[in-house]
């Protein structure tokens, strides 16, 4: 059971990564520059998160599956459109996406707390950074507020 949490958790990473370097490369507009380089810090972080996420499960016994045909299947994140996108809808669609992950891993997290306490201390550090980074992107967002 804990190795299937940290699974869908660590696919779900992996593919926050790929939805956030598909925007990374279709981001156009007044914020292109900041928010191109934003999405690569992101991205970084994404896929380190997904790194210590899948080490824990191996240290468990779980072998994880980041394969691109596994991660479609267990990630439940929305794709986004192949296309150009202005960088404000950029930050706004990376901001959901950050928020459906962490409440996901949250419920992973709480779920966690009954059977092993080292591995929900590995997603409380992925919800915290998570939620600090939809903070950061969300502030980008307060000109429509």
């Amino acid at each position: 059971a804990v190795g299937h949490e940290l699974q869908a958790t660590m696919q779900e990473l992996v593919d926050l990564s790929l939805v956030g370097k598909q925007l990374h490369w279709a981001v156009i507009g007044r914020n292109f520059r900041p928010v191109h380089e934003q999405l690569d810090e992101l991205v970084e972080s994404w896929r380190d998160l997904a790194d210590v996420v899948a080490e824990r499960a191996v240290a468990l016994g779980h072998v994880p599956d980041g394969q691109a045909r596994a991660v479609e299947a267990g990630s439940q994140l929305a794709p986004v459109e192949a296309e150009w996108l202005d960088s404000h809808a950029v930050v706004s669609e990376m901001t959901k996406r950050i928020s459906q992950a962490s409440e996901r891993a949250r419920e992973r997290m709480e779920r966690l707390a009954e059977l092993d306490l080292v591995s929900q201390d590995v997603l409380i550090d992925v919800v915290r950074t998570l939620e600090h980074q939809q903070w950061m992107l969300r502030a980008q967002l307060s000109d429509l507020v």
